[in-house]
């Protein structure tokens, strides 16, 4: 019988040995991608379209982003400048103030859009009929939402740098979302046939 000399023997227990720990840290650097693919599955499988679709997502109160036109006015600044007691010091916190609770209206904004369009999106998606119009109108209203929301931005930052003269003007981002409203409202209602019948 032929024996296997232990030089060989060794080598091979070695060499399986390092095969398993190869193996197993391969298996433990997966379990958190795994983990991870699990969590996003769950968190996305949660928001299933009822809750996109729920009336909140559907509701928009036509002045609920007025007074962001009022917020960043020139009239204002000066109405302060021209007061007794003002000082650069109170009018850059008035500024900074301003600013702030503007940018707070311009979150929600941003995320009332994002609900809007998921949920435009999600009742183009599951339409009895072929909505190409529609699932165009929905990419050219998120650029047009884009491109509004970077100008404001880049205007903002030119408020914060003290330039007086720059207006911020929002009136486009409202408008996407209203228009976005009213496409998903003609998307609900029923077909004028179905009307006729009841």
């Amino acid at each position: 019988m032929f024996a296997i000399p232990a030089f060989f023997r060794y080598s091979l227990f070695f060499a399986a040995t390092f095969m398993n720990v190869y193996l197993i840290s391969a298996l433990l650097a997966l379990v958190p991608v795994v983990a991870a693919l699990v969590f996003v599955f769950r968190a996305l499988s949660s928001q299933g379209s009822g809750d996109l679709l729920g009336d909140g997502n559907l509701v928009l109160a036509p002045g609920k982003y007025r007074p962001m036109e009022r917020l960043l006015r020139a009239d204002d600044f000066r109405f302060l400048a021209a007061q007794p007691g003002y000082s650069p010091k109170l009018g850059n916190r008035f500024r900074s103030q301003r600013r702030q609770i503007f940018r707070a209206y311009l979150k929600n904004l941003k995320r009332d859009f994002t609900r809007m369009s998921l949920t435009f999106q999600t009742l183009i998606v599951h339409s009895a009929e072929d909505r190409g119009d529609l699932a165009a109108g929905l990419v050219r209203q998120r650029m047009m939402f884009t491109f509004a929301m970077l100008a404001v931005e880049g205007r903002l930052l030119l408020h914060a740098a003290g330039v007086n003269s720059v207006t911020i003007d929002c009136s486009a981002m409202v408008e996407s979302l209203e228009t976005m409203q009213d496409q998903m409202r003609a998307l609900l209602a029923p077909p004028q046939g179905a009307m006729v019948a009841i």
